[in-house]
């Protein structure tokens, strides 16, 4: 229904807002995990010795992850939004004993790695940071809609795209390309403030760093699940 200065009402007499473009600017953390990977190692050793194999099923344990995101939801389509996701991840490496497929001794992370003429590798207790970025779209579900919530105080949603993660190749900085999809649920306390948890799964294939001479290459492929708060105007 439409009053004379224009604006609507809703089926209980409610005047409703007018749709409006909306942004909102979220602050987050949670644990993130990398899966079990293989790590390509290539280059040269400690002995200048060539080197080319694989040590195999490389562990990790549950580390952390922060990061904040601004969005932008559509005007005429209040479902549809676009983000700038920014993150960073700090995964433990623990120090274990797996095998590979040949032998050399340079450093991993900045810490001693070696593999022996057995095939028996050591790796160190290490930590791998990343950080990277992620813009993509997220649809969104707007549930207990009214008068003080026009796009909903409850919103299921489902994110995706392109992620880009920083690495080093020794002392300079390269970019690896990958991607990030998610869901979530976010609920508004007020107009223009919420809490939502959320759970992402991010990927690099072939994620490549490069520590003295060595290049490691490994699939990274994580999950996080985060929660934090978000702010709407």
């Amino acid at each position: 229904l439409a009053t004379f200065d224009g604006a609507r009402k809703d089926r209980a007499g409610h005047v409703v807002a007018p749709a409006a473009a909306e942004w909102n600017f979220d602050l987050y953390g949670g644990a993130a995990w990398i899966e079990k990977s293989d790590l390509g190692v290539r280059g040269q050793d400690n002995n200048a010795a060539s080197v080319n194999l694989t040590i195999f099923d490389l562990d990790t344990n549950t580390g952390f992850t922060v990061g904040t995101r601004a969005s932008y939801w559509l005007d005429p389509l209040p479902f549809l939004g676009f983000d700038l996701d920014v993150f960073y991840m700090q995964i433990p490496v623990p120090a274990q004993t797996t095998t590979a497929t040949g032998s050399f001794s340079g450093e991993f992370l900045g810490k001693p790695i070696s593999v022996g003429a057995s095939g028996v590798a050591s790796i160190p207790s290490a930590t791998l940071p990343i950080f990277g970025f992620a813009p993509e779209i997220r649809l969104r579900w707007p549930l207990l809609v009214d008068a003080a919530f026009p796009k909903g105080r409850l919103q299921p949603y489902f994110t995706g795209g392109p992620a880009w993660a920083f690495s080093l190749k020794n002392e300079h900085i390269v970019v690896e390309f990958g991607g990030k999809v998610g869901g979530g649920l976010a609920f508004l306390f007020t107009p223009w403030l919420g809490l939502y948890a959320e759970y992402r799964y991010i990927f690099f294939p072939g994620f490549e760093l490069t520590d003295k001479h060595l290049t490691y290459n490994a699939n990274i492929n994580t999950h996080t699940v985060v929660s934090g708060i978000s702010f709407r105007f």
